[in-house]
């Protein structure tokens, strides 16, 4: 072994003892329990309870209805300043982070069994609502974990291991809430199976109690780091107002937007509302604040001063004190991104917008590719594509998870970055084969023998199913669930990796906001997309959509590697100054 290679084994081999070490650790622990709490109330309404609802003979018009739920996760940056300073709620002692976990923790496992006594089929007005509370507070619950996930941690392995931790409990969650509640809900009903995924979240609770209190809580009581003392109270006081004005416009139309929902004879869209006013509230919301951030730390050249959490009593008016809120609560945490990170802010957010793209844009039309006929599509039945995708893929999808945590304990994160972004865009190809007719996954299925086992699975999976399936699976499940294979083992692997990647750049001090906003992004193009490529699928069928989104999927890789060479550069510019 050359000297060169010495040190970056003994670095690899440093890693993934320290990974293993922190294991051992409760907060490890509080982890995994804490991520049940995050999957368990998003599947539980919307994949699960769609179901009962259909199966109970429910319109799918009606159905959609319920989509509403999902802008609490697309939008829930909007309220993420809220709990950006940690503060504890009333009565509760355990800690800020701690007791608003446990505050959002128990109302959702009451709710859920509230649910599943209140006779959805009939009441689906009821369920609406009941639905929509879940769903708001589950996405609240998301950012305060997500921001005691990071302040937690004490080291780079750490947040790495604590990522990965998380998208293996929140997959398994999924895994729950589908698969098994199918299973569960043929043979007990579905009464006793919201029961039991209340019953989850209760031990979920054992999360909060066995997780430490970060000490960025502690520490940020009395004092926080802030750009105010740089910039006049005149400019801050404008700004900020200029950004409360655009935000009430946002949260206005998002309001409308709920109100029509539940009044309308005919509920609007909530696809079309993401996709027509989805763009002009990120301008409001992100961009705006983004660009007068950047604005203010280049006028006035702000550096971050520590500063009281709170005027003295008594001094300054109510005015003064709203607007120091507001600016400490939604400037303090972009400016923090933007001065920290300079140019490398814009490759942040471009990561955080395209990384997923492929995964986001795909999953609307994952069903209509396995059931159809037209298109190129597969024309599966309703239990095969159960086993394959809920069954089978779940399954892959947390091997993913594990894979990608055990490769960046060994080789760190950047280099997991860049190959997940690869395995995200290459597996595209998988299923255009597919659409093509399944020649090179058939001939791959000759020459590994995988075939025969995967065929084996099916039938097995078959016997337990809640409907059966036709015995004797044939060649086209065994393509079908090794395309999946692949699909699922990137898309977990790729969750890990870009979960772990934006969780670095976060600053613990501001980690409410700024993952908050991150993540969304994630999901937004995807979103936003999805209308061109549905009439894409049209005009051109779904091999040539595979094709395409697996040339946009290099944009991410090319990113990634840019990224990476950044990081590089910055550590080498670190290390000379040092010596």
């Amino acid at each position: 072994m050359s000297e060169a290679a010495e040190p970056v084994a003994a670095d690899k081999e440093a890693r993934l003892v320290r990974a293993l070490r922190a294991l051992q650790d409760r907060r490890m622990s509080a982890m995994l329990l804490l991520s049940l709490a995050a999957g368990l109330p998003y599947g539980a309404v919307l994949g699960t309870l769609n179901a009962w609802l259909t199966q109970g003979g429910v319109n799918p018009s009606t159905i959609g209805v319920l989509s509403i739920i999902t802008l609490g996760y697309s939008f829930k940056y909007l309220w993420a300043p809220a709990f950006q300073t940690p503060k504890s709620p009333p009565l509760l002692k355990l800690g800020p982070r701690r007791s608003w976990l446990l505050l959002f923790q128990l109302p959702m496992a009451v709710l859920l069994v509230v649910l599943a006594l209140s006779n959805p089929v009939q009441n689906i007005g009821v369920v609406a609502i009941i639905a929509l509370l879940i769903a708001l507070m589950s996405a609240t619950h998301d950012i305060v974990l997500d921001a005691w996930r990071i302040e937690v941690a004490r080291t780079e392995e750490d947040k790495d291991l604590m990522s990965a931790l998380y998208q293996f409990g929140y997959r398994a969650s999924v895994f729950v809430t589908g698969f098994a509640a199918l299973l569960l809900a043929a043979r007990i009903g579905w009464v006793a199976v919201y029961c039991i995924i209340g019953a989850m979240m209760l031990l979920a609770v054992t999360g909060t109690l066995l997780a430490p209190e970060p000490e960025t809580s502690r520490r940020t009581r009395d004092q926080l780091t802030s750009f105010a003392p740089a910039i006049p109270r005149a400019v801050r006081d404008r700004q900020s107002g200029l950004v409360a004005l655009s935000w009430m416009v946002a949260g206005g139309l998002i309001t409308l937007f709920m109100v029509r929902t539940f009044t309308s004879a005919e509920p609007p869209s909530a696809r079309d509302f993401v996709r027509q006013q989805g763009p002009l509230i990120v301008a409001l919301t992100v961009l705006l604040p983004a660009l007068l951030s950047a604005f203010l730390l280049w006028r006035h050249r702000a550096e971050p001063a520590e500063v009281p959490t709170a005027l003295p009593p008594g001094q300054g008016p109510s005015f003064e004190r709203i607007m120091s809120a507001l600016f400490r609560a939604i400037f303090d945490p972009l400016m923090d991104l933007i001065h920290r990170l300079r140019w490398g802010a814009v490759l942040v957010l471009l990561l955080a917008l395209t990384y997923r793209f492929t995964d986001a844009v795909w999953g609307a039309f994952a069903y209509p590719f396995y059931l159809d006929d037209r298109f190129g599509a597969l024309h599966h039945t309703l239990d095969e594509v159960a086993i394959a995708s809920k069954f089978f893929g779940v399954i892959m999808t947390i091997a993913g998870a594990a894979v990608g945590a055990a490769v960046i304990a060994v080789v760190g994160r950047m280099p997991v970055l860049v190959l997940g972004a690869i395995l995200a865009a290459v597996t595209n190809l998988l299923f255009a084969d597919l659409a093509a007719g399944g020649a090179v996954m058939d001939a791959f299925l000759q020459v590994s023998h995988l075939g025969t086992p995967l065929r084996a699975f099916a039938d097995w999976a078959s016997a337990i199913s809640p409907e059966q399936v036709m015995p004797g699976a044939d060649q086209r499940m065994a393509r079908l669930m090794m395309a999946i294979a692949g699909e699922n083992l990137a898309g977990g692997f790729a969750s890990v990796a870009i979960v772990a990647f934006l969780t670095s750049v976060v600053n613990p001090r501001f980690a409410a906001v700024q993952y908050a906003l991150l993540a969304s992004l994630t999901m937004l193009i995807g979103t936003l997309g999805r209308p061109l490529l549905g009439r894409m699928i049209e005009t051109d069928g779904y091999f040539t959509v595979f094709i395409v989104t697996f040339w946009l999927g290099g944009v991410a890789v090319v990113l990634s590697l840019l990224e990476w060479w950044r990081q590089g550069r910055e550590a080498a510019a670190e290390t000379a100054a040092q010596v």
